[in-house]
Parts: C-alpha cells; structure tokens; sequence
C-alpha cells in the first residue's frame, strides 16, 4: 500500500492503521508574517478559513490581450471532442443529447513546491488555479505565508475546486495532483478532486511536438522498420516538451526576466525567514506564465485534434496527430494525415508516413492499395539513397512485396525478385525468414514452367 493509500485508510477509520503521530495546524498557532503587510506588497489579500487564514492573489488577463501571438480567449476550451481524441482514457460524468460529454468549469492547475522529490515532505507553497471568465483568463494564487498556515492554505484551495468539471495540469499525473492529494490527506482534509476528471497535457504534448525537428528511425530487433521517436520516451529530447519550450515554439512567447525554477524553492524559504515577499513577486509572474501557457497549449492541441490535418502547420505535425488519431481508433483522419506528412520534403517525415500508411492499408485489407505504397517507396527511395533509415524502409517495402505477390497476386516471379533484394538489405534477425520465403517459392516455380511476371523491376540490374 502506497502513502497516499495509508493515509486514506485513516481518514476514513478503517484498514488497522494506527493514528498519526503528527498533529496538524488547527488554527491555534499563529504565522509571524504579517499577512496584511505582505498582501499589500503582493497585490493579494489575506482570506478567511476554519483553520485560520492565507494569502490570495488574483490577476485577470482580459480576452483581447496577447500571450505571444495568440490572443487570451482564442485559449478557452469549448467542448471536450479535440480532449478525448488526445486522451481516450478521458471519461466525463454528464452528456449532452448528442452523446458528447459537455465541457463545464474548467480549472488549470500548477503548482511550486518545495522540492521536486514528491514525497511527505514536499511542500506546495505556491497553488496556482486558472479559468475562464468571459473570455477573460482569470488567475489566482494561495501563497504559504508559514508552514503553520499550511491546512488553511490546504482548506482554501479545496473550497475553490468544489463543483470543478475538469482539471487541466501539465506532469500533473505524476506530481501536482500527488503532491496536493498526500498534504490534504496529511491534514485530514478530504481531497476534493477524486472522480473529477484529469487532463494531463504533458503527454498529449510528447506525442504532438517531441522532436518536431528532428525525427530519427531506430534500429533495434524487433519489427523491422520503427521510424518513430514519437512513440517512445527519450529523456535527451524531454527538453523539446518542456511547458517554456512549447510556449516559444507555438505562440512566439519571451519571458522577459523570468526566475529559473532552481530558485523558487530557495526564495521561498527567504520569505519565510525574512518577512520580506519582494523576492516571491519573480515566482508569482512565473506561475501566472506557467498557467497561462498551459491554457494556451492545450486549446491549440485540442483544436487540432479537432480540424484535423489541414490545422497542421507542418509535416512532422501531420504525422504525430496521424499517430494520436490512431491511438483513438480514428483511423479514416488518421489516413488523411499521413497522406499530408507524405507530401513533406523531410526525408524521415515522408518515409514513416508512406511506412504507416501501407501498414493501415493492409491492417484494413486493401491490399492493392498497401503495395502501391510500397512500390511508390522502392521508387522513391531509388532516388535518395544513402540513408540508412531509407535503407531500412526500401528493405520492409521489398519483403511486403514479395509477401503480396506471392499469396495475392500468384506472381511467383516478381515475388523472387523482390524477395532476393530483401534478403541483400536484411539485417541478422530478418534475414532468416527471407531465406525460407526465397525456398517455399523456388519450391513452386519448380511445378510450374516459365511463369510470367505481372510486376516490373523496381531495382538496378
């Protein structure tokens, strides 16, 4: 049993558990921080709880301000369709009469904490919610004034996700949410966000915009052509998914003496020994970013999952959403973006998009279809040679052939052929299953005579 499980067990009296040794905060003791003081330096106001009180800081981003180069209500999410193609997991209490679940008060959430560990004594210090009001983006922050304060803080942020219908994060799977759920449980505090629904953007974010630059094949054993990056995480390429990172890749967004997230933790523990907030004003723009993009972000993946391939700027775009709409079982939109990837003049763009389109093609059983792809791939690939990833490709697009001819087509000729050009450009694992390809088919044309071949030679003599 986890901690978070423990600690559930015991707020709700059962599981054999002994009761804490740890008393919390019930309001008794009292900050040394004058909250007053520190809310008029902040631009915040100290609110009341049963516990005692915490700081709040609002801001509002009215709907016709620019983040970068989109406008603050071109980030407000509408319905919940572009969401579930992203998430299939994603599932809403309520439906509208069309069967589409309906999008209700919508809550992003980031967090600063003290430590980026997790555990019972990772702190959150800073809790910051965002929303739409009007078109406008409304922010606002529970600041820890002391560790004392900590279950009003907690108590605060609970009150203000009550009736929430969604919550956006950004890692929030793996950290804010873990992190929240662990103090609230910690201070007997029911966490009020079990069977909300959770949007987890990082990783619709991965599979969209990793490596968009740059898409790179594997060579590994196992299927015989992976081109793609996109599916498997490659911590060397986290970078490219960082929340700052796709705010200047997509919006055009610089941050102007922004505080690199190593200092927040320490200028936090600053405040608290101080008295001093002016050091926490940095933190506070950081997460209203933080926030802000966020919104940003998941409005334009969500509406490209939405509009589908003509949305997409780019041909490593086309692709990744090919891939999210596969995932979702889409799979007519997802045809429709291989085709546009196809098109690209990037080399491993086009050969993983022609490689998936003759892979759907044949997992729906047009198979004429599939080996127009393949032999459009010997084509292609007789032009730019010289790559080993093409090497690879023009390698599976052979023994597709050979496959095709063989079984579909009876073309017993053509499928030696193509079967002898794969055996050349096979690798240690797969050139055992071409020889014995090569011998079943030199067993037929012993019992037939000069067979004719219905496929033209795609390969120099």
């Amino acid at each position: 049993m986890d901690l978070a499980s423990r600690l559930r067990a015991i707020v709700r009296g059962h599981g054999g558990l002994r009761e804490l040794t740890y008393e919390p905060d019930n309001g008794g003791y009292r900050a040394t921080i004058d909250l007053e003081r520190v809310g008029e330096m902040l631009g915040g106001r100290p609110v009341s709880t049963p516990f005692g009180q915490c700081l709040v800081i609002d801001r509002r981003y009215e709907a016709d301000r620019l983040h970068g180069d989109v406008r603050i209500d071109e980030c407000e999410l509408h319905d919940t369709e572009g969401l579930r193609l992203l998430d299939p997991m994603l599932e809403f209490a309520g439906s509208d009469v069309s069967g589409s679940p309906s999008l209700g008060r919508t809550i992003f959430l980031d967090l600063e904490t003290t430590g980026l560990s997790g555990g019972a004594g990772t702190i959150a210090f800073l809790v910051g919610c965002g929303y739409f009001d009007l078109g406008a983006f409304q922010v606002r922050q529970f600041l820890l004034a002391s560790h004392a304060t900590e279950r009003a803080l907690l108590a605060a942020v609970a009150g203000f996700f009550a009736g929430a219908d969604l919550i956006v994060t950004y890692n929030g799977k793996t950290f804010d949410l873990p992190v929240m759920e662990t103090r609230w449980l910690f201070h007997r505090i029911t966490p009020p966000l079990e069977g909300v629904p959770h949007f987890d953007m990082l990783h619709p974010a991965r599979r969209l915009w990793r490596n968009r630059s740059r898409l790179r094949s594997t060579t590994r054993a196992g299927p015989p052509f992976r081109a793609g990056v996109l599916d498997e995480p490659q911590s060397s390429d986290d970078a490219c998914c960082r929340l700052s990172t796709l705010e200047r890749l997509l919006f055009d967004v610089t941050r102007v003496g922004d505080v690199p997230g190593l200092e927040i933790p320490g200028r936090f523990f600053g405040f608290v020994r101080s008295g001093d907030p002016r050091p926490l004003e940095p933190v506070l723009e950081h997460n209203r970013l933080d926030l802000v993009s966020l919104a940003a972000v998941t409005a334009r993946a969500a509406r490209l999952a939405q509009q589908g391939h003509e949305a997409c700027r780019d041909g490593s775009e086309a692709l990744a959403l090919g891939r999210v709409y596969e995932r979702a079982g889409s799979f007519d939109r997802a045809e429709a973006c291989f085709r546009g990837a196809a098109a690209s003049d990037a080399t491993e763009i086009k050969a993983e998009a022609l490689y998936r389109l003759a892979l759907r093609f044949r997992r729906d059983r047009r198979y004429e279809e599939a080996a127009a792809i393949w032999r459009d791939v010997l084509a292609w690939t007789e032009r730019t040679r010289g790559k080993r990833s093409l090497l690879e490709l023009r390698q599976v697009a052979a023994e597709a052939l050979a496959i095709h001819l063989e079984h579909r087509r009876r073309d017993l000729t053509g499928a030696r052929t193509h079967a002898l050009f794969a055996l050349e450009q096979s690798n240690a694992c797969r050139a055992d299953d071409v020889r014995h390809r090569l011998a079943r088919i030199d067993r037929k044309l012993a019992k037939k005579k000069n067979p004719g071949s219905e496929d033209p030679g795609l390969y120099p003599s």
